[in-house]
Protein backbone atom coordinates (compact mmCIF):
# COMPACT_ATOMS: atom_id res chain seq x y z
CA UNK A 1 0.00 0.00 0.00
CA UNK A 2 1.23 3.47 -0.82
CA UNK A 3 1.97 6.21 1.68
CA UNK A 4 0.34 8.91 -0.47
CA UNK A 5 -2.86 9.78 1.44
CA UNK A 6 -4.83 10.66 -1.68
CA UNK A 7 -3.94 7.41 -3.39
CA UNK A 8 -4.60 5.48 -0.20
CA UNK A 9 -8.05 7.08 0.10
CA UNK A 10 -8.88 6.22 -3.52
CA UNK A 11 -7.83 2.62 -2.93
CA UNK A 12 -10.00 2.48 0.18
CA UNK A 13 -12.94 3.88 -1.81
CA UNK A 14 -12.39 1.28 -4.54
CA UNK A 15 -12.28 -1.54 -1.98
CA UNK A 16 -15.35 -0.18 -0.16
CA UNK A 17 -17.38 0.13 -3.35
CA UNK A 18 -16.48 -3.43 -4.32
CA UNK A 19 -18.20 -4.60 -1.10
CA UNK A 20 -21.32 -2.45 -1.29
CA UNK A 21 -23.55 -4.96 -3.05
CA UNK A 22 -22.63 -7.64 -0.51
CA UNK A 23 -23.29 -5.10 2.26
CA UNK A 24 -26.78 -4.33 0.95
CA UNK A 25 -27.47 -8.05 0.63
CA UNK A 26 -26.41 -8.59 4.27
CA UNK A 27 -23.55 -10.86 3.21
CA UNK A 28 -20.67 -9.07 4.96
CA UNK A 29 -19.49 -10.17 8.37
CA UNK A 30 -20.05 -7.72 11.20
CA UNK A 31 -16.50 -6.31 11.14
CA UNK A 32 -16.49 -5.71 7.38
CA UNK A 33 -19.96 -4.14 7.54
CA UNK A 34 -18.87 -1.76 10.31
CA UNK A 35 -15.72 -0.80 8.41
CA UNK A 36 -17.83 -0.02 5.33
CA UNK A 37 -20.28 2.01 7.42
CA UNK A 38 -17.43 4.01 8.99
CA UNK A 39 -15.93 4.78 5.60
CA UNK A 40 -19.29 5.78 4.11
CA UNK A 41 -19.97 7.99 7.13
CA UNK A 42 -17.01 10.26 6.39
CA UNK A 43 -16.66 9.82 2.61
CA UNK A 44 -19.31 11.83 0.73
CA UNK A 45 -18.45 10.22 -2.60
CA UNK A 46 -18.95 6.69 -1.29
CA UNK A 47 -22.05 7.78 0.63
CA UNK A 48 -23.59 9.00 -2.65
CA UNK A 49 -22.46 5.83 -4.42
CA UNK A 50 -24.12 3.64 -1.77
CA UNK A 51 -27.33 5.70 -1.85
CA UNK A 52 -27.48 5.43 -5.66
CA UNK A 53 -26.81 1.70 -5.54
CA UNK A 54 -29.54 1.26 -2.92
CA UNK A 55 -32.02 3.22 -5.08
CA UNK A 56 -31.08 1.26 -8.19
CA UNK A 57 -31.55 -2.08 -6.44
CA UNK A 58 -34.89 -0.98 -5.01
CA UNK A 59 -36.03 0.25 -8.43
CA UNK A 60 -35.08 -3.06 -10.02
CA UNK A 61 -36.89 -4.94 -7.27
CA UNK A 62 -40.04 -2.90 -7.88
CA UNK A 63 -39.74 -3.41 -11.61
CA UNK A 64 -39.51 -7.16 -11.05
CA UNK A 65 -42.60 -7.10 -8.84
CA UNK A 66 -44.47 -5.12 -11.49
CA UNK A 67 -43.47 -7.65 -14.13
CA UNK A 68 -44.70 -10.50 -11.92
CA UNK A 69 -47.99 -8.70 -11.35
CA UNK A 70 -48.45 -8.13 -15.07
CA UNK A 71 -47.66 -11.76 -15.84
CA UNK A 72 -50.23 -12.92 -13.28
CA UNK A 73 -52.82 -10.52 -14.71
CA UNK A 74 -52.20 -11.90 -18.19
CA UNK A 75 -52.70 -15.49 -17.00
CA UNK A 76 -56.18 -14.78 -15.72
CA UNK A 77 -57.46 -13.62 -19.10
Amino acid sequence: MTLNPITRHREHCRDTRAQMSDYLDGELDRGAARALERHVHWCPSCRRFLANLRRTIEGLRRLGELGEDLALDGQGQ
